[in-house]
């Protein structure tokens, strides 16, 4: 089977979140088991530069990048405007004919004119919105407009509609998409990252964080609904002087709340996008990693912890929460709850049984629900019972 997934961002554009993680991992778990993956996708990179863009491989992935009118645009506002004409997919169609196509997030020029190559050679489609189907956060009114003139339509004409998780089930219900056409697969994660960890304390060494030193982290897009300004207040309300946090991820507006807050405290610390071995170091020497954030449908970064060895707090209005619940591989708290988090903070910090416990019972539960190669079967699955 010729899948083609089509993504605005995908490797190494990780300044843009968790899709091109989730895309790039499917993508390499799909030609695994035999099948033919080609991704197309736009040159975004991160705030300043672009990726180059043409043909290339990514092991058994060919990946076609098409280059964007405008950097910042894509950057900035989420908006991207990509130079693609049916030519490159003939060109890729030109491998073997693409059997079904698989589109990742919405709102972005590049599903509309994939579709229209795809209903002319009659080519049927998977969405998955990821987070992006529902209106909120910012630009509220402009996504109303784009919807009932641009791409609203295409959730609802999808052969399939993936979920990530039961609160985006729910999301899609309540946008008025059948439950006929709804299917829940979890993201996935690649476990095979895990297997050669950096030497722990390379991170805190790095940073000139003492090795005694309890460090809380937060790694993620920094937008208004992520909550990291809360970390901050808990973090001033605990009474530990060798207590550390680190906030790393690219600012999509709001890190200004929590820097605001931080009040040049010596011990709290802002990085931009981490990724590769310092990713994984920094997760690794981590005491306890938080996701405090709310409206999220999923969110991979307590998964990715948990299988470095560090046990999570989550806000119950994550996606994730109710897999995290499941496990038992971490403690969910209210959105804003910024006592409860403080004192869950405090309570992990004192009692490393437990944390061990739960990192047990979390990476249990992620090699037996979320390894890419299970999560891939799953949309094989899918993928050819919709081909017949």
């Amino acid at each position: 089977m010729h899948i083609l997934q089509v993504t605005p961002y995908y490797p190494p554009a990780y300044a843009y979140g968790g899709i091109p993680r989730i895309v790039n991992g499917l993508s390499h778990a799909l030609t695994q088991l035999g099948h033919q993956v080609s991704v197309l996708t736009t040159d975004v990179y991160d705030q300043k530069s672009r990726v180059q863009s043409g043909f290339r491989k990514d092991q058994l992935v060919q990946v076609w990048t098409v280059g964007n009118w405008s950097n910042r645009l894509a950057f900035h506002q989420q908006l991207f405007l990509p130079r693609v004409q049916s030519p490159i997919l003939d060109d890729i169609a030109k491998t073997s004919p693409i059997d079904i196509i698989h589109l990742h997030g919405h709102r972005h020029l590049l599903n509309n004119l994939v579709l229209q190559w795809a209903k002319k050679h009659q080519i049927p489609y998977v969405f998955t919105a990821n987070g992006t189907l529902r209106r909120h956060e910012q630009k509220v009114q402009f996504k109303r407009i784009w919807d009932k003139l641009i791409s609203g339509h295409i959730p609802f004409e999808a052969n399939a509609c993936v979920a990530v998780s039961d609160k985006d089930y729910q999301i899609h219900l309540d946008w008025g998409i059948s439950s006929a056409r709804l299917h829940t697969i979890p993201n996935g994660l690649d476990i095979t990252e895990f297997t050669n960890l950096p030497v722990k304390g390379e991170f805190k060494r790095t940073m000139k964080i003492p090795p005694q030193a309890s460090l809380l982290v937060y790694l993620g897009r920094i937008s208004p609904r992520k909550g990291v300004e809360h970390l901050v207040q808990a973090l001033q309300r605990l009474e530990r002087p060798n207590l550390h946090l680190v906030i790393a991820g690219s600012d999509m507006g709001g890190l200004s709340p929590a820097k605001a807050l931080a009040n040049q405290h010596p011990n709290i610390y802002f990085l931009d996008t981490i990724e590769g071995p310092q990713r994984l170091s920094l997760l690794q020497d981590a005491d306890i990693v938080i996701y405090p954030s709310k409206n999220e449908i999923f969110g991979l970064v307590p998964f990715e912890a948990l299988m470095t060895g560090t046990p999570t707090i989550v806000a119950d209005d994550c996606g994730c929460g109710a897999l995290i619940r499941q496990s038992g591989g971490g403690h969910l708290i209210s959105y804003g709850d910024v006592d409860g988090l403080a004192q869950e903070i405090n309570n992990l910090l004192n009692d490393p049984d437990r944390c061990r416990d739960m990192v047990a019972k979390g990476q249990s539960f992620i090699r037996s629900h979320l390894d890419f190669n299970i999560v891939a079967q799953q949309h094989a699955t899918l993928y050819t019972t919709l081909l017949s």
